[in-house]
Parts: structure tokens; C-alpha cells; sequence
């Protein structure tokens, strides 16, 4: 097999995963303008509140058995019979976890929504609704992975990031027209989940004859266990820093507040994905050649990497440094907070341009360093927001939540330094940064883009936000060409251009 066939296979497979995750995201933050323009800051706090619990609730019933199937699986997928039996026990195991988790859940709820996060009745019942859910969206996530394992992610993707979340949008919308908000929420999560886990088994039973009679009858497997759940406590760490935020502004707020902080946090996070795509296809080349002991390919692959991270990411940020009002009273006047999603931007943009450092020390074998790191962090998010979010609300957790995603960043630049001798940080990060400044006065130099976009008529009003988003993109990039290309950007950019034609 020559070379080029397995870069062919990583670009097309992460060129499947940045337009699923591309889309995916398109419809959540569509479900989340649903919720907050027609349902209101209250009712979309409660569905955070309760999605954040379900979330952190969906770790420790996985038990890891995600990774586990994964791995154990992409080992041998040849060996029907031992992968029948990884995956059987594998569901067992999952099923019977999220089971007695979904009943912890359901009979603790009002407990939890009174004495813990102090919210109002409407949590609880979303609370017990959700946890009929778990196992389904539990045997989902492990079927998934044991399609992945087979180095094909298109079931993965079309199912989890396409399929459950337009799934819920569309019967969102058509609940909600016959009858209450709340059963506008409850009902299409269900459904969403039960048409997930119908979609993925038919795509699993592709690769295996999935036999549900031998899924109770298959004995536990000790060695897929001893694997997985050390993995499920490095996962639940970093899930529960990922809802902090929204968890303790529950506590310490309420409801209405964790409402108003959803859209923002949805908006901000968008930058992520530019981060997701290049760390799906930076992984296995910076692997290739720390294997290879290439240290000039690692410095030359870290630090273009990050520079295209950043040259992407900046037209996003410039947007929503200079609409953030416009861009948030989409989901209704009341989510206006100009300073929440700017400052959080800049957080996630800092946290983007680092974020390649952990998936480096996952390469190089330094796990222990990614959970110690990821620890840190949900010590920091915890301390910062118990400090600021009593003294300054949703803008406290806003604050805190950058602080430590920045303080993160830092810790990890100075490892990646100390292990690898390698830096991100030359003269062709400051291009990204001098051509959004430019960008950035050239748009609000333009009368049109000075005074609000906002309309009366929904649609004309985000008509008017994207012919924004499309004029700044392109100013930004026509700047970018300008200035210069780099030999190296081309030469790369001409790299993926033939791979695409290949």
C-alpha cells in the first residue's frame, strides 16, 4: 500500500468530520434560538440545566466502553467471532450501567433540583423525562465507536452529528405548535434518542451480526473493564469542567441566568470548530514524526497548524467583536450582553490556538499530563466561578470560564516547550492577528455596518447578520492575500488541493 493511501483516508475522514460537525452545529445552535427566541431565557435555562446533568450523568454510565470498543475492536476487525463478542459484552456492561444511573437520576431528581441546584419544579420533570434516554443514547455512543473502528466515521457522523440534532430541531418545532414548551422539549429528545439508536444498530449490523438475545446472556469482559474505566474518569474531569460554568450559575444564579449565558457560550464556542478540524488531521501526522524522531516536521507541523488555526478562527472572532449584539438578539432582546461574548470569544480563540498541546502530549504517550492539565483546569473554572459569579453573575462565569481556559493554554505551552522543545509562538502568527486589526477597521470604517442590524422580521434580521458574516470573511481573506502567502501555506495549500482531486 502506497503512501499516499492512508493520507487520502485522513483527509477524507476528517474532511467527513469537520462538514458533519459543521452542520451538526448549524442545527443545535438553530434548536438553541428556537428555544431562547420562542420559548424564552427561563424555559432554555431549565433545558440547559437538565442537559448538563444528563451530559455528565452520559460519562460515568459509558464507563469508558466507547474507547474500550474502539480499541479493542480496530485491533483485529477481521476476527468476527471476538469482535461479536467485545461489542456484546461491551452493551451489557453499558446497558446495565446507564439503566441503574437513569433510575438514580429519575428517583433523585427532586432531591437534586431542591437541595442542590435550588431550580424550580420544571428541572425535575425534565430531569426524569431525560433519563428514559440514557441507555438508549448510552448504546448509541458504543455502536458508533464500533463502526468508527472499522476507519470509516461517515455512520458515526450522519447519526450523532446530523441525524439526532435535525431530529430534534424538526420535532421541537412541530411539538411546539400543538402543544406546551415543555413538551416541546421533552418529547423530540426522546424521539431524537430512540430514532439515533435505531439508525445506528442498522449501520452496525454491517459489520457485525448483532444479536440481542446474546447481549444478556455474553459474560462481562475484565480486560475491556481494566481499560475503559480509568478512561471514564479522565472523560468525566473533562465533561464536568466543559458544564461548570453552567452548573454554578445555576446555584449560585438561576435559571433565567443560565439562560441568558446558553447563547453565548453556543455562539462563542463555534470557534471550536475550526480547532476540531486541523486536530483531526494534525493527530496522526505529528505521531508519524515524533515516531520518526523528525523534529524539524514536529516544530514545522505544530507551528503551521496553529497559524491556520488562527487564520480561520479570525474572521469568526472579528464577527463577533463587531456584531455581538446584532448576533445575540437573534435569540430575543433580552440575550443582548455585548461584553459576555466578546470576552468569552477571546478566551475560546486563545484556548483554539493552544489546544493542539494536548492533542501533542496524546501522541507523544503523556496522558498523564493531558488529565493532570484537564484536572487543573476544573480546578480553576470551579475556584474562579465560585469567586465571581456571586460578586458579577453571568458575566463572573463568562470571566471565569476564559481565565481558566487562558491560564490552560499557558500551562501547556510551557510543557509542550519543556518536552518537545517546540513553540507555536514566530513571526506568522502575527500576520492572522495584523489582518484582523485591519479587517476590523476597514468594516467599521462602512457606514452600512454602523448602525444595528437588527429587524423587526426575523428572517430579514438574520439575512442581515449573514450578508455581515459573508462581507467580513471575505475582507479578511482578501487581505490575507494581499499581504502574502507563505511558501509553506502553499505549498500545503496545494497538497490538500491534489489530494481533493485524487
Amino acid at each position: 500500500m502506497s503512501n499516499s493511501h492512508p493520507k487520502r483516508r485522513i483527509l477524507k475522514e476528517a474532511g467527513i468530520s469537520f462538514s458533519g460537525m459543521s452542520i451538526g452545529s448549524v442545527f443545535r445552535y438553530l434548536f438553541s434560538i428556537i428555544l431562547g427566541r420562542f420559548f424564552g431565557a427561563q424555559l432554555l435555562g431549565f433545558y440547559s440545566i437538565a442537559n448538563a446533568v444528563m451530559r455528565i450523568s452520559e460519562v460515568f454510565a459509558l464507563l469508558g466502553l466507547d474507547t474500550g470498543v474502539l480499541r479493542f475492536v480496530s485491533r483485529n476487525p477481521n476476527n468476527k467471532s471476538d469482535i461479536q463478542k467485545i461489542l456484546e459484552s461491551s452493551l451489557k456492561t453499558a446497558l446495565l450501567s446507564s439503566t441503574l444511573i437513569a433510575l438514580v437520576i429519575f428517583l433523585l431528581s427532586d432531591w437534586l433540583v431542591q437541595n442542590i441546584l435550588k431550580e424550580d419544579i420544571s428541572v425535575s420533570i425534565l430531569l426524569k423525562w431525560f433519563s428514559i434516554t440514557l441507555p438508549f443514547t448510552v448504546t448509541t455512543l458504543i455502536l458508533s465507536s464500533f463502526t468508527q473502528a472499522f476507519q470509516s466515521l461517515k455512520y458515526k457522523i450522519f447519526v450523532n452529528q446530523l441525524l439526532s440534532p435535525l431530529t430534534l430541531l424538526v420535532f421541537t418545532i412541530l411539538i411546539y405548535f400543538i402543544s406546551n414548551p415543555l413538551a416541546a422539549i421533552i418529547f423530540p429528545t426522546i424521539i431524537s434518542s430512540f430514532i439515533s439508536i435505531i439508525a445506528i444498530f442498522f449501520f452496525a449490523r454491517r459489520f457485525s451480526k448483532i444479536r440481542i438475545k446474546e447481549i444478556f446472556k455474553t459474560s462481562f469482559n475484565r480486560e475491556i473493564l481494566q481499560f475503559s474505566i480509568p478512561l471514564m474518569f479522565v472523560s468525566a474531569v473533562g465533561i464536568i469542567m466543559h458544564w461548570t460554568d453552567i452548573l454554578m450559575l445555576s446555584t449560585f444564579e438561576d435559571a433565567y441566568s443560565v439562560g441568558l449565558y446558553h447563547p453565548i457560550e453556543r455562539t462563542a464556542g463555534l470557534i471550536r470548530m475550526i480547532f476540531f478540524a486541523f486536530a483531526g488531521i494534525f493527530s496522526p501526522m505529528f505521531s508519524k514524526y515524533y515516531y520518526e524522531k523528525n523534529h524539524l516536521k514536529m516544530k514545522e507541523i505544530f507551528d503551521l497548524s496553529s497559524n491556520w488555526i488562527l487564520m480561520f478562527s479570525m474572521p469568526l472572532f472579528i464577527f463577533f467583536v463587531l456584531f455581538p449584539s446584532d448576533i445575540l438578539s437573534i435569540f430575543g432582546d433580552e440575550f443582548i450582553n455585548d461584553f459576555s461574548l466578546i470576552f468569552l470569544s477571546v478566551g475560546i480563540l486563545i484556548q483554539s490556538y493552544f489546544g493542539l498541546g494536548s492533542s501533542i502530549l496524546s501522541m507523544a504517550g503523556f496522558s498523564n499530563l493531558n488529565f493532570l492539565n484537564v484536572s487543573i483546569g476544573l480546578f480553576l473554572n470551579i475556584f474562579f466561578n465560585w469567586i465571581l459569579i456571586p460578586k458579577y453573575g453571568l458575566n463572573g462565569a463568562v470571566i471565569a470560564t476564559s481565565i481558566s481556559l487562558i491560564i490552560l493554554s499557558i500551562i501547556r505551552l510551557l510543557q509542550i516547550y519543556s518536552k518537545f522543545r517546540i513553540l507555536n509562538l514566530s513571526i506568522n502568527s502575527l500576520k492572522p492577528l495584523l489582518v484582523g486589526i485591519v479587517t476590523f477597521l476597514v468594516i467599521d470604517f462602512i457606514p452600512f455596518f454602523n448602525q444595528p442590524l437588527q429587524d423587526t422580521n426575523f428572517f430579514k434580521h438574520v439575512g442581515k447578520i449573514s450578508l455581515a458574516f459573508i462581507f467580513t470573511s471575505i475582507v479578511y481573506f482578501a487581505i490575507y492575500g494581499l499581504i502574502g502567502i507563505s511558501k509553506a501555506e502553499k505549498m500545503i495549500f496545494k497538497r490538500l488541493k491534489d489530494k481533493v482531486n485524487e
